[in-house]
C-alpha cells in the first residue's frame, strides 16, 4: 500500500487540481451563459450548462479522491481505494443527464428554427476553447501520473468539452453567416458527443469495479519480474486484478523441492519485491510457494491427517446435532 506521506501528496495534487477546475469552469460558465443569452445561442447556453455540470463532477472526483486516501480500517481492512471508481461512475452518469438536457434543448431550437448568433457567442467560445483544451491536457497529465480514474475522467470531460465547444463555434458562425438552423442542429451534436462521453466514463468505471486485469504488458513484466529471481524455477497461475489507482496480484512460484521452508519464504519474497519494482504501481503481492518439480506420486505421500471414514465414531454425537436442527442461529 502506499505510505500516508505518499497518500497524503496525492491527495494533496488530486485538491488542488479539482480547485483549478471549479476556478476555471465557474468562469467559464459565467461568460458562456451571458454571451449565449445575449446572442440567442442554443449551442453556447448548452456549453454554459455543460460548464456548470462540469463544477459538480470535479466536485464528486475531489469527495471520491479524498474517501479514497482513507488508511485501511476494521471494515475496509483492503483499503477505500475503489472510491475513485465509484466517483468515476457517478461522473458519467451527471454528464449522461446533462447530455440528455442539451438534447431536448437542441431539439426545441430546432422546431422553432433556430435564430441569428452575435460575435460575442463567437468569441467566448473560442476563449473556452483554449481554456478546455489546456485544462483537460493537465488533468490527463496528472491522472496518468497518479493512476487516478476519477481525475482520468474529468480530464475526458473536459476534452469532449473542447470537442462540444467547437461544434457550438461552427453553430454560431453558421448563425451569423445566414444558416440560423445549423446552431440548433449542432446543439444536438454537442449532446451526442456529451452522451458517447458519459456513457463511455460509465462503462470503464464499472469495469473498474468489477476487478478487471491490467494490460497484458504489465502482466508480462510481472512473470519476467518473478522469473528473474535466483531460485525460482516456473512461475505459474499468476494473476492480477485493477484495484483503484493500484495493481494487488497473486502467483505461485515453484522452487527447488530440497530447500528449507525459510529458504523458499526468502526467495517468495525476493519475488514480491521484484514484481513491485517492475510495475511500479503494484500495491501487494501474494506469493505461494510450491516444491519443484512437483510433489511424488499421490500414493507414495503420507495424509497429513486421517481420512474421515477411519476416525473413530463419537457415541452421541448424530443424536446431539439432530436436537439443534430445530434450534435458530
Amino acid at each position: 500500500m502506499l505510505s500516508s506521506a505518499s497518500g497524503d501528496r496525492r491527495q494533496r495534487l488530486i485538491h488542488r487540481a479539482g480547485l483549478l477546475t471549479i476556478a476555471v469552469n465557474l468562469c467559464l460558465t459565467v461568460a458562456r451563459a451571458a454571451a449565449g443569452f445575449l446572442a440567442g445561442s442554443t449551442a453556447v447556453l448548452a456549453d454554459a450548462a455543460n460548464s456548470g455540470t462540469d463544477i459538480l463532477a470535479t466536485l464528486v472526483v475531489m469527495g471520491g479522491s479524498r474517501i479514497a486516501a482513507r488508511p485501511p480500517d476494521w471494515n475496509h481492512p483492503y483499503g477505500h481505494d475503489k472510491a475513485e471508481p465509484v466517483a468515476a461512475k457517478l461522473v458519467g452518469i451527471l454528464v449522461t443527464f446533462a447530455g440528455l438536457a442539451t438534447a431536448a434543448g437542441a431539439v426545441q431550437a430546432l422546431r422553432a428554427g433556430g435564430e441569428p448568433v452575435g460575435l460575442a457567442a463567437a468569441v467566448v467560445t473560442a476563449v473556452s476553447i483554449a481554456a478546455k483544451e489546456a485544462l483537460a491536457r493537465y488533468l490527463a497529465r496528472l491522472g496518468r501520473r497518479l493512476r487516478s480514474q476519477a481525475v482520468l475522467a474529468d480530464a475526458a470531460n473536459q476534452r469532449t468539452d473542447v470537442l462540444a465547444s467547437a461544434t457550438a463555434l461552427a453553430g454560431a458562425l453558421g448563425g451569423r453567416f445566414g444558416l440560423p438552423i445549423l446552431d440548433p442542429l449542432m446543439g444536438l451534436l454537442v449532446s451526442a458527443l456529451i452522451l458517447r462521453m458519459g456513457l463511455g466514463l460509465y462503462w470503464q468505471a464499472v469495469r473498474d469495479l468489477m476487478d478487471r486485469a491490467p494490460e497484458p504488458e504489465t502482466v508480462d513484466a510481472m512473470r519476467r519480474a518473478a522469473l528473474s529471481v535466483p531460485g525460482v524455477r516456473e512461475v505459474g497461475d499468476l494473476r492480477a486484478r485493477v484495484f483503484g489507482p493500484g495493481i494487488y496480484a497473486e502467483c505461485k512460484v515453484s522452487v527447488d523441492a530440497g530447500l528449507t521452508v525459510a529458504e523458499g519464504h526468502r526467495i517468495g519474497k525476493r519475488v514480491k519485491e521484484a514484481v513491485m519494482r517492475a510495475v511500479p504501481g503494484c500495491r501487494d503481492v501474494l506469493v505461494h510457494v510450491n516444491p519443484y518439480p512437483g510433489l511424488e506420486e499421490e500414493g507414495d505421500v503420507l495424509p497429513l491427517y486421517p481420512v474421515a471414514d477411519e476416525l473413530p465414531a463419537v457415541e452421541g454425537a448424530e443424536d446431539a446435532w439432530a436436537g439443534r436442527e430445530g434450534e435458530g442461529p
